[in-house]
């Protein structure tokens, strides 16, 4: 398993500003922490931004009101910049800047239509971001990606949401899935649909997760909303990914 291990390589300190990993695939990851964001005075988090982030980037940093958001955002960009030129400076082609240089890259989102808000690179990179409490997380490589990270406590609205059969005679995977924490079934339904960028609760729901085995990886099938936007079965991700990162629950998905 290409990712067998990661969660040991990926241990999230919120005190640590930035975490680089390489896995193999390749997929680079880049976590940064949104608490130490947080922990800067105002004029040392505005000069991050504006030395780190495009004239663009800055203007959207700039009209974000709350604080909370503005440090979610900043860190979700830096995250992406991190992952997009690390996977670069490992022998990506094509690059239209220095691949050395993070800065240089800049943070697009789809703007509208059912993939709206789905953020994207000029890059030969496809790119994947979650964040989630004290943490941004990216993901980039040579081929789609879906990644999410969640920390926080599921309701019972979810938990019911969630629910599979878990007795005897449900199938083997199902009864893994019924042992899975909440917050990993749900961070695997959100990496498959943010795999794809579809946008809405209805592809969320729909997408159930059928099987999970010991070296984290999982299955699932998707529902009618993520296949009427897809292309087909290549357009879905091949592979799914899914741990515990001390609290909270990570799951990656890629082709």
């Amino acid at each position: 398993m290409l990712l067998a291990g990661l969660e040991d390589r990926l241990r999230l300190d919120p005190e640590r500003p930035l975490l680089v990993h390489r896995a193999p695939g390749p997929l680079t990851f880049a976590v940064v922490s949104i608490a130490w964001l947080r922990s800067l005075d105002p004029a040392a988090l505005e000069h991050l931004a504006d030395t780190r982030l495009h004239p663009s980037e800055r203007a959207v940093h700039r009209g974000l009101s709350l604080p909370k958001r503005r440090s979610e955002w900043l860190a979700g960009r830096l995250a992406v910049k991190y992952a997009v030129a690390d996977h670069l400076r490992r022998g990506g082609r094509g690059s239209r800047h220095d691949a050395s240089d993070p800065h240089e890259i800049v943070v697009h989102a789809v703007p509208d239509g059912p993939r709206a808000g789905k953020p994207f690179v000029r890059e030969p990179v496809h790119i994947g971001l979650s964040h989630s409490l004290d943490y941004a997380i990216a993901v980039g490589g040579a081929h789609p990606l879906g990644i999410d990270l969640e920390g926080r406590p599921m309701g019972p609205h979810v938990a019911r949401m969630l629910a599979v059969p878990g007795g005897r005679q449900a199938p083997a995977g199902l009864r893994r899935v019924a042992g899975m924490p909440l917050r990993l079934r749900w961070a695997c339904r959100e990496a498959v649909v943010k795999y794809t960028g579809v946008a809405g609760r209805e592809a969320l729901h729909q997408t159930r997760v059928t099987d999970w085995q010991p070296d984290g990886t999982f299955r699932w099938s998707p529902g009618a909303s993520l296949l009427r936007h897809s292309r087909g079965a290549d357009s879905l991700p091949a592979h799914g990914w899914a741990r515990q990162l001390g609290s909270y629950a990570l799951a990656v998905t890629w082709r």
